[in-house]
C-alpha cells in the first residue's frame, strides 16, 4: 500500500525523536532535522485546517436543467484563497455564481463545504483574481456586496460581478431549464463605482479622454457587444496610458 506524504513525514519525525533525546554528537544537525520534519508534518496535516469551519454546501440537482451554476467549470480546480488575512495555496475549489459562494471539500468528511464569506478577502481561480466588496454609501453607489472579478487595476479599475440566473419553464414534455449569464461590469474612477454595459456608458465615465478613446476603439475594432470584457479592459488600460 502506498504511504501518504503525511504518513511518511510522521514516520520521519518519530524516527528522529530518539536522537533528540540521546544523541551526544552533531546536535545542531538533529535539531534542524527535527525542526524541518515538524514543519513538513504541520504543512501536510494542518496548513488548510483553518479553512474547514464553514457550513455544509448543498444544491439540489435538477436533471432537466442545462449547464451549471459554477464559474467556468463544475469540477474542482486548485486555487488560492486569502482567508482571515492569510493566503492558502493549492486549495481545490468551486465558485458558485448563483449563490456567490466559494466551495471547498472538507478534508474530514469529503463533503462540499462553503467558506465563511465574511472571512474571505480574496481568491484566485482559473487565472482570475476575485476580491470581496461590501456595500458602502460613501463610494457613490450602493453596490451589491460579494465577490468581484478584478479584471484590471490601474488609475481606473474594471470589476466584473460574475453571476448566473436559473431560467425554468414548463413545456409539453415537462420542465425545462438552463443557466444564463447575468454578469455586470463596473468602472471604478476616483473612488466611485460606475455600472457600465456598453461603449456609450464607458465613454461617459471616461469622458475627459473621450475623443482619443473613441479613436482607439475604432482603430482596434473593439466589440462592446460580443466581447465586452476584453473591450472594456482595453479601453481602461489605454485610458491610463493617456494619463501618463
Amino acid at each position: 500500500m502506498r504511504k501518504s506524504p503525511v504518513h511518511l513525514t510522521l514516520v520521519l519525525l518519530l524516527n528522529l525523536l530518539p536522537f533528540t533525546i540521546f544523541a551526544q554528537t552533531d546536535t545542531s544537525f538533529v535539531s534542524h532535522a527535527v525542526t524541518d520534519a515538524l514543519k513538513q508534518y504541520r504543512t501536510a496535516v494542518g496548513v488548510h485546517a483553518h479553512l474547514y469551519n464553514g457550513p455544509e454546501y448543498y444544491v439540489p440537482v435538477k436533471s432537466y436543467v442545462k449547464g451549471h451554476q459554477f464559474y467556468q467549470d463544475k469540477i474542482y480546480q486548485n486555487g488560492t484563497v486569502k482567508y482571515d488575512g492569510a493566503w492558502f495555496e493549492d486549495v481545490p475549489m468551486l465558485y458558485d455564481l448563483m449563490q456567490d459562494e466559494l466551495v471547498i471539500v472538507n478534508h474530514g468528511s469529503g463533503q462540499p463545504q462553503r467558506l465563511v464569506k465574511s472571512r474571505v478577502d480574496a481568491f484566485k481561480l482559473h487565472g482570475h483574481t476575485f476580491i470581496r466588496l461590501q456595500a458602502d454609501s460613501t463610494n457613490g453607489l450602493s453596490i451589491q456586496p460579494g465577490f468581484y472579478d478584478l479584471l484590471y487595476s490601474g488609475e481606473v479599475q474594471v470589476l466584473m460581478k460574475r453571476e448566473k440566473t436559473l431560467f425554468e419553464r414548463a413545456s409539453t414534455e415537462g420542465m425545462e431549464g438552463e443557466y444564463r449569464d447575468a454578469s455586470k461590469f463596473y468602472l471604478v474612477k476616483d473612488g466611485i463605482y460606475h455600472p457600465v454595459s456598453n461603449k456609450r456608458s464607458v465613454m461617459r465615465v471616461l469622458q475627459d479622454q473621450k475623443k482619443p478613446l473613441n479613436k482607439f476603439a475604432s482603430a482596434n475594432k473593439l466589440r462592446f457587444r460580443k466581447e465586452r470584457e476584453s473591450a472594456i479592459v482595453k479601453i481602461a488600460r489605454h485610458y491610463d496610458s493617456l494619463q501618463q
